[in-house]
């Protein structure tokens, strides 16, 4: 399914200039020189191809080139009209080390001879005059004279690590974007020992089908040459006599197709659009038509509603905003996203290193439509009252809509300690509507009970917890009808830190600090004393407060069970007791409307 989906995306990023996807029999690959030919084929000079970047530096041009990339650790494989200055000229860098020196001069001289070859071999058939020229230079040019070249040019040995094509002097296009050319490549044989048969993609028969599959490139982790997604590399994987990738036949043109879409998707021009990263996850998302949506995910999942006030543009605001309506609102909402939600499917891929290859750790498929829905079910399950609603100093708001990372950073100190599988078990929570990762919630309480610490972000995983995962109904804001006696404890233990700190102010070492993790899980052994302490703490209290601190208290007390504290509390009770006492400390700090006057008529 993962790679009838990226094939189906090839023939649209095809036909989207944007995204400057090859066809088949051709790859972009980063040129770094040129070797500038005179029409006799003798050598005019060579070239520094490099482009200035958008900071001035020099970095590589991307052109696209006849041959697909090769795959590293291939033996002698030379290119056609391209390469680097080995096989082009029988030249590389010399190693300060002597001996690795002359074995690598060694294997340049046989990587140019085979580059030699291969093209003496095709001059008659390609029959062209630029060709030609490329050939009679090839024929009379040899190591030795691109060893004094380079000394001659210290300045070009930064490039001797890059690609190079060749030119003829005076001519605007390389030799190998010749339309006769590239005519003839397009039009020739099939070359090759390629066993023929069923494509399990698109379903052909008798098709080439490929040995190799495509290495994909920019997975975090992975090796920076490509790691493969699809390889057999041991007998214990083969079934039917059948080796490599012919265990899984898949044709050249759709391992093609497939590997483009999804190197596209993770290093392309619009790659930037396509990529997210959870954990150690590299994660890329399409939907199968141009939206919205598409545009703009990958800003909503990382940044969440804050992602409009960090968008770099109006019309990625504008997006975003409407993107943020239509989970909001739903119905009419989702028809300004531009495309159909229930005829758009949306993929979401993710993947993580496994030494040169790659691991699958998800793939979602649904419909916008269903997407949406499950995204406001998300919403409405973690929904609870924010703590810091507006901006305050260099304080932002709470976000309405917590971005993913956010929500896994609660659980632990630094992201580094966040457990590698929670991040892709959370995400597919959101985006297929079903339970949380109970890894989630049982690491926030833990956090909680190490640094005392119930904030907006823990509150709500806890709350989305219970109520999809255990048919809890929290409400959002404080609620004074709940009976659950952990809920109460919460709410008790809120009023009690509270009335300490009217009473003595900020301490370095409050009742949180000292007693919050022993309260939550074991009340019988704590509150019985902090209740004790509490009398002295509203001893100092005065007037008002003093009255209706005492009442809310009693209030409180007389909910808890007559059997007394509970001795313990599980895990499902702590999360309550976290809730109830963010509800209260919240309500606390809420400014209050005064009541209404009634009106006095006169008789």
């Amino acid at each position: 399914m993962i790679l009838n989906a990226l094939n189906d995306l090839y023939s649209r990023l095809a036909e989207d200039s944007d995204y400057d996807v090859a066809k088949p029999g051709y790859s972009p690959q980063n040129i770094s020189f040129r070797v500038v030919l005179k029409p006799d084929g003798t050598l005019f000079t060579i070239q520094d191809a490099r482009i200035p970047d958008n900071k001035g530096k020099l970095r590589a041009d991307k052109q696209l080139v006849i041959g697909e990339a090769k795959p590293p650790g291939s033996g002698i494989n030379p290119g056609l009209l391209w390469d680097n200055t080995a096989y082009m000229l029988g030249y590389k860098k010399p190693d300060k080390d002597e001996a690795k020196a002359a074995k690598e001069a060694s294997r340049a001289k046989e990587a140019f001879e085979a580059f030699r070859d291969k093209h003496l071999a095709l001059e008659k058939e390609i029959n062209h005059p630029h060709f030609s020229a490329v050939c009679r230079f090839l024929k009379s040019w040899s190591p030795e004279n691109a060893t004094d070249y380079f000394q001659a040019h210290p300045e070009l040995d930064e490039l001797s690590s890059g690609f190079g094509v060749f030119s003829i002097q005076g001519e605007t296009k390389p030799v190998n974007a010749q339309p006769e050319i590239i005519q003839w490549w397009d039009n020739r044989e099939p070359i090759g020992d390629s066993s023929l048969g069923q494509c399990l993609i698109t379903g052909e028969e008798s098709v080439p089908i490929a040995r190799l599959h495509p290495k994909i490139k920019s997975v975090a982790g992975a090796q920076s040459a490509g790691a493969s997604l699809v390889s057999f590399n041991a007998p214990a994987y083969e079934s039917y006599g059948k080796d490599q990738s012919f265990n899984a036949p898949v044709s050249e043109k759709a391992a093609f197709q497939y590997g483009t879409a999804l190197n596209s998707l993770l290093n392309g021009p619009k790659s930037s659009k396509h990529r997210i990263r959870i954990g150690d996850t590299t994660c890329v998302f399409w939907t199968d038509k141009p939206s919205v949506l598409e545009d703009v995910f990958g800003h909503f999942a990382t940044e969440g509603s804050n992602a409009p006030e960090q968008a770099q543009d109006e019309e990625t605001r504008s997006k975003l905003e409407t993107l943020l309506k239509a989970i909001r609102l739903g119905g009419a909402a989702e028809s300004d996203l531009g495309t159909n939600p229930e005829e758009t499917n949306f993929y979401l891929l993710g993947l993580a290193p496994n030494a040169a290859r790659l691991a699958v750790r998800f793939f979602h498929r649904s419909t916008v439509g269903e997407l949406l829905e499950n995204l406001r079910a998300h919403h409405r399950d973690i929904a609870i009252v924010r703590e810091w609603e507006t901006a305050k100093g260099k304080r932002l708001p709470d976000p309405e809509f917590p971005a993913y990372w956010m929500l896994l950073n609660q659980t632990a100190r630094v992201s580094d300690e966040i457990p590698p599988l929670l991040g892709g078990a959370l995400m597919r929570s959101i985006l297929e509507g079903i339970s949380y990762p109970e890894a989630l919630y049982a690491a926030v309480i833990r956090r909680i009970r190490a640094d005392r610490t119930i904030n907006y972000l823990r509150a709500a995983i806890i709350k989305g917890t219970l109520t999809r995962n255990h048919d809890k109904h929290i409400t959002t804001m404080l609620d004074t009808q709940n009976t659950d006696p952990a809920y109460l404890l919460g709410r008790l233990f809120a009023a009690l830190e509270k009335t300490q700190y009217d009473a003595l102010g900020d301490l370095n070492s409050g009742l949180r600090d000292k007693f919050y993790s022993s309260a939550s899980a074991t009340p019988a052994s704590v509150f019985p004393r902090i209740l004790r302490t509490y009398q002295h703490h509203l001893a100092k209290l005065t007037g008002g407060s003093k009255i209706n601190r005492e009442r809310l208290v009693q209030e409180i007390l007389d909910g808890i069970p007559a059997s007394g504290f509970p001795y313990n509390l599980n895990l499902k009770s702590q999360g309550i007791f976290a809730l109830g006492y963010y509800h209260q400390r919240k309500d606390f700090f809420t400014k209050k409307e005064p009541a209404e006057t009634p009106a006095i008529t006169s008789a």
